[in-house]
Order: C-alpha cells, then sequence, then structure tokens
C-alpha cells in the first residue's frame, strides 16, 4: 500500500476529491495483494498523512465484494472507461464467490 503525505491546508474530503484515481489505484493493488492471504483478517487500503498527521483505512475482508464494486463504479465511468481494471475486480469477486460456495460444500 502506498501512503500519501500532504503538508498545508487540505482535508481529507479534498485529497478524496482530487486524488480519486490514485486512492482507487491503490485500493485495487492492495486488495489484489492481499485478498488470497487467510491470515489477514483486515487490509489497509488507504494511508494519508495529513501535517504529520496519519489517516489509515481498513477494510475488513467481508467487505471487499462491496469496495470491488465501487472501484468497478469508478472505472466504468464515461470519463475513465478503464474496463481491465473493472475486469481485475471481476475475476477477484469471482473467485471471492467461487472460494465461499466451495467452503459450503
Amino acid at each position: 500500500m502506498r501512503k500519501l503525505h500532504f503538508t498545508g491546508e487540505i482535508t481529507l474530503d479534498q485529497i478524496f476529491q482530487d486524488y480519486k484515481m490514485e486512492i482507487y489505484d491503490n485500493i485495487l493493488l492492495t486488495i489484489q495483494d492481499n485478498y488470497k492471504k487467510d491470515e489477514i483478517s483486515e487490509i489497509n487500503v488507504v494511508n494519508i498523512t495529513i501535517n504529520g498527521k496519519e489517516h489509515v483505512w481498513n477494510l475488513t475482508k467481508d467487505k471487499i465484494v462491496t469496495l470491488l464494486n465501487r472501484c468497478i463504479d469508478f472505472y466504468k465511468s464515461p470519463d475513465l472507461e478503464q474496463y481491465e481494471k473493472c475486469q481485475i475486480c471481476l475475476d477477484i469477486i469471482n473467485n471471492l464467490t467461487n472460494n465461499k460456495k466451495q467452503q459450503v460444500y
């Protein structure tokens, strides 16, 4: 996970608005690198430091699919049309869904 550092008069809302692509890319890469690790129950997906104060967004494994669906909505917007990233999200969702079905049987 990449850490974002800022100084000066900036809020978390401004950062999320101005750096959406970088944040969503970081979320996707972090999930992609960690979702198969059984020993991890929580993933740090966003780490932002503003004037030395750290803000960390953690994601529990049961919320991964929800966040990936948000990523898909973001990437498929007419401004971006980054369908290859949408496909990565869908592949992870399918993998997680198939694994849950196999565990039930």
